[in-house]
């Protein structure tokens, strides 16, 4: 064989070669393409997938959130209409005519001073005093800085019934909250 011959089927090889090392490699790379396509797809439906639960955990917190805080207005509002009917029964409470307030003076002062056998004082606001004297015998009677109704105490004042309207109403108020909030809101 001459040199031409060899240098020729040399060339002749290393085409073929390259011919099949090119063939080889599209194959190779679109293999590739197609596998990368793939990933991307599954990344991209992974995403999809993941941004739909943040969606919907988010929708299901902001709907809680709106949903406490409507819940909070509601009863901020009917704290607000239940402080409103205690005030406007404060203020007839406080408009009693002397007539009704020494019933409710002597019931109260019977009351206590059964309640608590060595009574001495009676506590009542200025306005009240001359009525409460005619009721209270055996107590003296002293101003208290209160809206209305009686405080009575002991000889030693250690021990103290309060029957003022404040607490009479709060008592009320306390004792009553739940069927006062049938009447006002069902």
């Amino acid at each position: 064989m001459t040199l031409d011959n060899v240098v020729d089927e040399i060339i002749s090889k290393a085409k073929e070669d390259a011919t099949a090392l090119k063939k080889e490699g599209k194959s190779e790379a679109i293999y590739i393409l197609k596998k990368a396509k793939a990933n991307a797809s599954e990344i991209e439906d992974n995403a999809v997938d993941y941004a739909k639960g943040m969606i919907e955990t988010m929708e299901k917190k902001e709907l809680a959130s709106a949903k406490l805080q409507c819940k909070r207005i509601e009863l901020d509002s009917r704290k607000d209409i239940i402080d409103k009917v205690f005030d406007k029964l404060r203020e007839k409470v406080m408009m009693l005519d002397d007539k009704t307030k020494k019933k409710i003076y002597e019931k109260m002062i019977k009351k206590a001073v059964l309640e608590m056998a060595d009574a001495k004082y009676a506590y009542v606001n200025s306005k009240d005093t001359g009525l409460v004297k005619s009721i209270a015998s055996g107590l003296e009677i002293k101003e208290a800085d209160i809206l209305g109704g009686v405080i009575v105490e002991d000889k030693d004042q250690n021990v103290r019934i309060d029957g003022t309207f404040e607490s009479v109403l709060e008592d009320v108020r306390d004792e009553s909250l739940k069927d006062i909030s049938k009447v006002l809101f069902e």
